[in-house]
């Protein structure tokens, strides 16, 4: 079996769903629609607008004639496309063989990622290659289901923070958990419970099956916001990786939960919000003691 791919351009503002709709009821598959868009600053990192410009819908069909063939077989239905299309003012559509043909070849985007001396994080499908790397821990994520990779800047930057704690026997805290991989390290490193937050539904199942990847127990997973939280001086340790705008939302929830002479980690900050999340947290009664870059991304870490 082979992929055609078609690129259907239409006038800004079509009916876009009714054209994956329709695409559907003729046989196409996985057809989504590529907006242009434009980077824009906010204050709390980036963001995107949708340009007013024509808009690309882009759709697959599977064929079963050889790959000769397949310009022949691609012609047949441009013409199919061209005639269903052409009430919805359909400017231009093209084809070409996708980039990947096969159900797995999108894995070779993902590598084992070195993330410092001690650590490396290992796609599943890459166990037996792992072991030719030194590093004590080899985290496996799988990452064509979690919703973290670890790939992200400050998510290393985290890793490599949890690495320079004494978190061993520490009640830890991960406010915005994702897919859990700052809790399950901590666990690898020996804390003695970690409370992993999110407010996406997915969460306790995507961090209980990378724990059980690892071979390690779940942390304790709540859903919901971490304002929602109740209790004082409950934690050694905080993390929390998602914004600068969500960490000074939740900095009274921080001051209060982590014990006296604790330490909290607040990632994922751009540069024109540290001011702001410095000022807020110091207001607290937190002391900047590490500020560290990561690309683009700061990571403030500070004492209770």
């Amino acid at each position: 079996m082979n992929w055609i791919e078609y690129q259907l351009r239409f006038p800004f503002q079509t009916d876009e769903e009714s054209v994956m709709y329709s695409l559907g009821e003729m046989g196409f598959e996985n057809s989504w629609i590529d907006s242009p868009v434009e980077i824009i600053q906010i204050p709390d990192g980036y963001d995107y607008a949708v340009k007013e410009i024509d808009h690309t819908v882009i759709t697959y069909e599977s064929v079963s004639c050889a790959k000769e063939e397949l310009a022949s077989y691609a012609e047949k239905s441009l013409a199919r496309i061209r005639e269903e299309f052409v009430s919805f003012g359909l400017i231009e559509v093209t084809w070409k063989e996708p980039e990947l043909q096969h159900v797995d070849d999108w894995k070779e985007h993902f590598v084992i990622e070195e993330v410092s001396e001690e650590l490396v994080l290992v796609p599943i499908w890459l166990q037996e290659e792992a072991e030719e790397y030194s590093q004590h821990y080899k985290l496996l994520i799988e990452p064509g289901g979690a919703f973290g990779t670890g790939k992200h800047g400050t998510t290393k930057s985290c890793l490599r923070v949890i690495e320079e704690l004494d978190v061993s026997s520490k009640a830890v805290v991960d406010i915005g958990a994702g897919s859990g991989i700052l809790g399950v390290y901590c666990i690898m490193r020996g804390a003695g419970h970690v409370l992993a937050i999110d407010i996406n539904p997915s969460s306790p199942s995507e961090i209980q099956y990378l724990a059980e990847l690892n071979g390690v127990s779940s942390p304790e997973v709540f859903v919901g916001d971490g304002n929602c939280l109740e209790g004082e001086g409950m934690y050694d340790i905080l993390l929390i990786n998602i914004g600068g705008e969500e960490a000074i939302r939740q900095v009274a929830t921080c001051r209060r939960l982590l014990k006296a002479g604790g330490v909290a980690v607040v990632s994922g900050i751009v540069k024109w919000a540290e001011a702001d999340v410095i000022q807020e947290y110091e207001a607290h009664g937190f002391v900047l003691r590490e500020r560290r870059v990561d690309e683009e991304w700061l990571t403030l870490r500070f004492d209770a």
